[in-house]
């Protein structure tokens, strides 16, 4: 029998889908999370422990669940995946392409150095550089301030103006804007790509959001409704030029062209499966066959 690691949270739905998904291919799945974990070094050896006991022998680790953090603790986090895969051990999605994810802005600068179309993108260090920049922008249209790790829409502010950049709350210190795209009404576009070598696989979905942000957590409604080819090469290009086996891809459509605004190497697939008749785990499952 297989053995499985599904790295998470907490055994909710996603985990529950993929676990039923992976014991038809005679999975044997447990869980954990990496907050979880600890290394000892010794004599040429190393030995992964999960609270506090040695990690059971597996042949794949699945991650769906990064946890916040410091930048240390987000370090350790993905040096534990680069110590599962030296070890042989399959790692989906891995450290390197979470890496490459996970940081708005290297995305960003991957996909726009690779003529992927991006909203306009401004990042700085410090609030005086970023208030500065705010003062000097030219608001015909407004901003987006994103955290540079981040998901499920947490945290995002709409700027049109100095007073709502004093409303930011940042501990960071690190400002990523990107130009917003405005559409009426508010929506996107979210690919789910699943690369299994060449076959290549694709599910979509349209999100019409309560707001100017569109997750599925926010209250986004989710549409089944075709998509230009284009939209689907343009998820195919950016999640083959991150390597990654399965990633979401956020596209959005304004005044004629196509925008990646996002791409997500941990994507939750909740919304897409109520639009879907396939079921989306068994395709991730069966990177792992």
């Amino acid at each position: 029998m297989i053995r499985t690691l599904i790295l998470t949270e907490k055994e909710g739905w996603h985990f529950k889908q993929l676990k039923l998904s992976l014991t038809k291919l005679n999975h044997s799945v447990v869980s954990a999370c990496l907050s979880d974990f600890s290394i000892s070094l010794n004599n040429n050896e190393a030995i992964l422990q999960i609270s506090g006991e040695k990690m059971p022998k597996v042949d794949n680790v699945l991650v769906r669940f990064i946890p916040g953090g410091t930048l240390e603790e987000i370090v350790f986090y993905l040096n534990i995946l680069k110590i599962l895969e030296s070890m042989n051990i399959r790692v989906i999605n891995d450290a390197r392409s979470i890496e490459s994810t996970v940081d708005k802005l290297y995305t960003s600068y991957l996909l726009n150095q690779n003529n992927i179309n991006t909203p306009k993108t401004y990042v700085s260090r410090g609030q005086e550089s970023a208030s500065k920049f705010i003062r000097n922008f030219n608001f015909d249209s407004s901003l987006i301030y994103k955290p540079l790790f981040g998901s499920q829409g947490d945290n995002i502010r709409l700027i049109r103006g100095s007073d709502d950049f004093d409303q930011i709350d940042n501990a960071t210190n690190i400002y990523y804007f990107q130009e917003y795209l405005k559409n009426i009404p508010n929506y996107d576009y979210r690919v789910l790509v699943i690369n299994k070598k060449d076959d290549i696989k694709s599910f979509y979905m349209t999100r019409y959001g309560e707001t100017f942000i569109n997750n599925v957590s926010k209250g986004a409604t989710c549409v089944r409704e075709d998509l230009d080819d284009e939209v689907i090469e343009m998820a195919i290009k950016s999640s083959r030029l991150l390597n990654i086996d399965f990633c979401g891809v956020d596209i959005i459509s304004h005044k004629g062209k196509y925008y990646v605004i996002e791409v997500n190497s941990i994507p939750a697939w909740r919304g897409l499966q109520e639009v879907e008749s396939t079921q989306i785990s068994d395709h991730i499952a069966g990177l792992l066959q």
